[in-house]
């Protein structure tokens, strides 16, 4: 009788490291008016970092869910994309993740911004924003495609 309570115990805490065994993969996704590629776990909130547009926008929007404690909510930021050794600066609008109420950051490029064409080629790129640093596999991301349906027509 005694062992049950820790074989319940035991089947909860392995239950749960196979769900934190999950891997963040990049995931293509499109609505009618946006089109979305996101670094994280799927059918979860864990996301990394993510990149998304309004079809045929031109534009593309830049998103990372948590920026570090240094970064007030509703300043510029000043953000630093390191893709294959150079360094893109950009301007990104610090605000609250209503997730985990940290602090997210979001920038907006052209797509016609070189760092996208870099992104292409790359198989990995760094993200810092005042004591945050990020790197990020691109090994799966389909920035091809992505590019492809922000663009203009």
């Amino acid at each position: 009788m005694l062992a049950r309570p820790f074989i319940a115990l035991a089947a909860s805490l392995l239950g749960s490291s196979l769900a934190l065994a999950q891997e963040r993969v990049w995931n293509l996704d499109q609505t009618d008016n946006e089109v979305y590629l996101v670094f994280g776990v799927p059918e979860t909130d864990d996301v990394g970092v993510s990149f998304w547009c309004t079809l045929q926008s031109g534009i593309v929007k830049l998103y990372i869910p948590e920026a570090g404690p240094d970064i007030k909510v509703g300043t510029g930021v000043n953000i630093e994309l390191k893709v294959a050794a150079k360094v893109y600066p950009l301007k990104g609008t610090a605000a609250v993740n209503e997730e985990s109420s940290g602090t997210s950051l979001e920038a907006e490029l052209k797509t016609t911004d070189p760092v996208l064409s870099a992104l292409r080629e790359a198989n990995y790129f760094a993200v810092t924003a005042g004591s945050s640093y990020h790197v990020f596999p691109l090994g799966e991301a389909d920035f091809a495609t992505f590019l492809d349906v922000c663009g203009t027509p």
